[in-house]
């Protein structure tokens, strides 16, 4: 058994392939085991990773024949050995020495999962369109180092991706048969699962993952697409399976409650790009329905503006009335004094207004329901 599995999910990469294994079988850190699934492909992936194989044991080659990163990636875990795993994109690198710092965390600190910050690498040929739709470097970066408690707050600030983590084989064991195929924000729904068990993270606040931003990878292709993309139901879903994992287990705590509320609102802002408006209020109908029938809790998600947000909280009547002056007041000075009104203001008082509704049940989960 190696301390270390990586896990490597490999398709159609044999310009991109020697890069990646190169800094994995030159990892610092040697007591690792490289699980490689080679995943449909119809160039010569395969062969490369066989030809790596017959040089270093510690790779170990797997064929799925079903087109699924998540697929190629449960192949793999089942596969390895490693007391912890870690993932690797088959188009990016390990900084030679991030095995070792990874595993140094999260044995040294007892943490449930560490995480560290990526760097990304633009390929040549990627156009400055798609340099502006990937442009999320931020969501990557951690600043902060350490251990923290994983709470509710931090789950959701925490990057859903699995190529920069290290995490507990006893936990993935665990929610693996809870893993439902999906065809795209596969890492998220991993991460959610995964979270739901786990107390500690470690954040490591270096760059040891390279990530490569090339054209036509899957999450440009996600992006690119907008409401025509094909599997943007699937975000919806990530929510649904998370609920059913969390209510079957038994009942939900009021901080698992809470935070399934929380992934609700992420999934259901990361949807209203892809929808029109008679998509939002039919996607809007379905969550308020599961969520009244699986948990019987405060939520009701309503399309305001272009998005879709849960516009039922704690908050009285009362205070939302102050509320809407304040908001009112505000815009009305920007006004006078000639500066620019923010779209994020414009989207407090619509929201509000939105709230001011509800509670008065003009909009109510009668009328929707």
């Amino acid at each position: 058994m190696s301390k270390i599995s990586v896990i490597v999910p490999c398709h159609n990469v044999e310009k991109f392939l020697p890069k990646c294994l190169e800094s994995l079988i030159g990892q610092t850190f040697c007591d690792i085991d490289i699980v490689a699934v080679e995943n449909c492909s119809t160039d010569g992936t395969l062969e490369i990773l066989r030809q790596y194989a017959a040089k270093d044991p510690r790779i170990m080659v797997l064929i799925s024949d079903i087109p699924s990163i998540q697929e190629a990636r449960n192949k793999g875990i089942k596969a390895a050995s490693g007391e912890y795993f870690m993932f690797c994109d088959s188009d990016d690198w390990f900084s030679l020495d991030m095995c070792e710092v990874m595993y140094k965390a999260i044995t040294e600190s007892g943490a449930d999962v560490a995480c560290c910050n990526a760097k990304f690498e633009y390929a040549e040929d990627l156009s400055e369109e798609e340099k502006r739709l990937r442009n999320s470097v931020a969501y990557y970066n951690l600043n902060k180092t350490g251990k923290y408690r994983l709470d509710n707050r931090r789950i959701m600030r925490t990057n859903v991706v699995l190529w920069n983590k290290i995490m507990r084989r006893d936990i993935v064991e665990k929610i693996l048969p809870f893993y439902p195929p999906i065809k795209v924000h596969e890492d998220c729904l991993f991460w959610y699962l995964y979270a739901f068990n786990a107390n500690s993270i470690y954040y490591v606040d270096r760059q040891l993952y390279h990530y490569l931003v090339r054209p036509h990878s899957i999450m440009s292709n996600v992006k690119m697409t907008g409401t025509k993309n094909p599997n943007k139901m699937d975000t919806i879903k990530i929510a649904n399976d998370v609920m059913d994992y969390v209510v079957n287990r038994g009942h939900p705590t009021k901080k698992e409650t809470e935070l399934l509320i929380r992934i609700y609102e992420e999934q259901a802002l990361v949807i209203s790009e892809m929808l029109d408006s008679e998509e939002k209020n039919k996607i809007c109908d379905l969550i308020n329905k599961r969520i009244h029938e699986k948990m019987r809790v405060h939520a009701f998600f309503f399309p305001v503006g272009s998005r879709i947000l849960n516009i039922d909280d704690d908050r009285q009547l009362p205070h939302l009335v102050w509320q809407k002056l304040m908001l009112r007041t505000h815009r009305r000075f920007n006004q006078l004094i000639g500066k620019r009104v923010s779209d994020r203001l414009k989207l407090k008082i619509l929201l509000n207004d939105m709230k001011i509704r509800f509670k008065k049940g003009i909009i109510c989960h009668n009328n929707a329901l």
